[in-house]
């Protein structure tokens, strides 16, 4: 079954409080637990981004390739507290990490199609405050902790079976490790 998670973060910004989600489609075995899936994705998820993101909620709801019919909730929860990466510069609320996976398929011009996930972390894994503006690009070491976390939410760390897909279901090919785009990019909220 494919399970979608979508969790629920907020920043604060302009005195007001910005909703923002990242939502995230497994490809889970039948003896994998939807709330094993939500506690895995909220608990990498809250390790890699900022003391200055709260987060809010987290749902699964499955199969999410198949009809509105069919897809059903799974688990609701309420979040308390924000993520606990404490190091690295304060980033500007619209700035976002980019980790991709190569699908292993091609568009019709012949070019690769990734699987992208923007991440709004609060708190960049750069001390460099330009990098963290997105004018330089972050060091190798900054960019393995974030390949490394892209990498456990391949494979969902801690829950056999649970390998990440596009929203249709489609697997990743076998060995397809995450990249990091080198340079924070700018992807604003969607209001």
């Amino acid at each position: 079954m494919i399970l979608g998670v979508a969790v629920e973060k907020a920043v604060t910004w302009r005195e007001k409080e910005e909703l923002f989600t990242n939502v995230w489609h497994y490809d889970a075995s039948v003896d994998t637990s939807a709330e094993s899936v939500a506690d895995a994705v909220v608990g990498s998820e809250r390790a890699l981004f900022g003391a200055n993101v709260t987060f809010k909620n987290v749902k699964v709801w499955g199969p999410a390739d198949g009809t509105p019919l069919q897809s059903q909730m799974l688990v609701q929860k309420t979040l308390t507290g924000p993520g606990t990466a404490t190091s690295g510069e304060i980033m500007a609320k619209e700035m976002a990490a980019v980790i991709a996976w190569d699908t292993g398929r091609l568009n019709t011009r012949g070019g690769r199609i990734y699987l992208r996930k923007y991440l709004h972390l609060g708190r960049g894994p750069s001390t460099d405050p330009e990098a963290a503006k997105g004018n330089t690009a972050m060091t190798a070491a900054e960019q393995t902790r974030l390949r490394d976390f892209g990498n456990s939410m391949k494979n969902l760390v801690g829950v056999a079976g649970a390998n990440i897909c596009d929203k249709k279901g489609r697997k990743l090919p076998l060995n397809t490790g995450a990249t990091v785009l080198p340079h924070l990019h700018t992807r604003q909220f969607r209001r």
